[in-house]
């Protein structure tokens, strides 16, 4: 297929469902936000690592609750337990069975554990930290996280996003370890209302792309940065996209103040290759509106199409909006003509799956 394609027509889209609950004698997931995965390589091979941010629990056994920030009593003698971050990884390269193998890394007590947990000094300042995307380097998963603090505790949405750091886990045990630079474990500060770094992370030529959003006011706009993978630690060694006009070659600066804008997008999204549609996607979901909504392109650069509206998203009548919409391209069918899709609505319900397929080639 040629890249002058016009727009990708839709010819099915099916809702398979919300994510399977994981129940094990000692817990079950009840809800959780995020579900962004990383193909695994090397002895891992054939496994997908999956990243969740808020994640409710409900327990059999009372446990101490200075372990999260958020706990409290239920009834019928259970516990309900929040959960800042946790992960999984799954087995398989058909999406639905994947999602029903979830194996978590689990602590002592046989729950899920926080990947990242706070100090002491982030946990008085109520911090908490939620995993955006990363890449398999070296046997080890790189991933950035955001880092949130809470300023309502009344409030579903008191928080702020106080900005983005990077960790490295070992997707054999689940250990991780997260970086600082000159003394601070959030090196990407926010500049503005709301800054979301690594949404979507890739490697291509060398050189590892990781995907940002700045929102400012109600609107949320791409960001591109790209480093060695060798030098990933490293946030003095990250440049940003500064140009990237049609027909020349991209320029990049050291200043995120000079980055140039990818276009519009949701605050959160994911990138990949189609094969079939002969482009790069961008997927995301409009938050209010509810839609699936898709922008392509020739290079990871850009420059990127308009946004092309997909779908409505089935969603609860209760759910004010809809957000966290990737693609899972590990997992991408009949060489991209059949993808999956996630995404999220508020009030800790499970993530949502669907399925879209687009028409056959002329």
């Amino acid at each position: 297929m040629t890249n002058n394609i016009g727009q990708p027509r839709i010819h099915s889209s099916r809702y398979i469902g919300r994510f399977p609950q994981t129940r094990t004698p000692t817990y079950c997931v009840a809800g959780q936000d995020g579900a962004q995965s990383i193909t695994l390589g090397g002895q891992h091979s054939g496994k997908t690592l999956f990243l969740f941010s808020d994640t409710l629990l409900l327990t059999s056994q009372r446990r101490d609750p200075g372990h999260s920030p958020f706990h409290m009593a239920s009834p019928a003698g259970t516990e309900s337990l929040f959960l800042a971050n946790c992960a999984a990884v799954a087995e398989g390269s058909e999406l639905p069975a994947a999602l029903r193998s979830l194996r978590y890394f689990e602590d002592a007590e046989g729950r899920p554990l926080e990947i990242l947990e706070p100090d002491a000094r982030e946990r008085f300042r109520q911090m908490r930290f939620w995993p955006e995307h990363g890449i398999f380097l070296d046997g080890l998963v790189y991933f950035y996280y955001l880092g949130v603090q809470t300023v309502d505790a009344g409030s579903a949405w008191g928080f702020r996003n106080l900005g983005a750091g990077l960790a490295e886990l070992d997707p054999g045990t689940g250990q991780t370890r997260r970086f600082s630079a000159r003394g601070d474990s959030l090196p990407w500060r926010n500049p503005v209302a709301d800054f979301h770094f690594g949404v979507h992370v890739t490697l291509e030529d060398n050189w590892v792309y990781v995907f940002a959003s700045l929102r400012d006011s109600i609107q949320s706009f791409g960001r591109l940065a790209r480093v060695r993978p060798n030098r990933i630690t490293e946030p003095e060694e990250y440049t940003f996209l500064s140009s990237n006009q049609a027909g020349e070659e991209p320029t990049w600066s050291r200043d995120l103040a000079e980055s140039c804008s990818l276009g519009h997008t949701a605050s959160e999204f994911s990138v990949s290759w189609n094969a079939w549609l002969g482009k790069y996607t961008m997927l995301y979901v409009e938050e209010y509106c509810k839609r699936l909504v898709m922008r392509t392109a020739d290079h990871l650069w850009g420059p990127w199409g308009e946004p092309q509206d997909l779908i409505g998203v089935p969603h609860q009548k209760s759910s004010a909006l809809a957000y966290l919409g990737f693609e899972h391209a590990g997992f991408q069918q009949e060489n991209g003509r059949k993808i999956y899709v996630t995404y999220c609505e508020p009030h800790f319900s499970s993530a949502s799956l669907l399925t879209v397929t687009f028409d056959r080639r002329h």
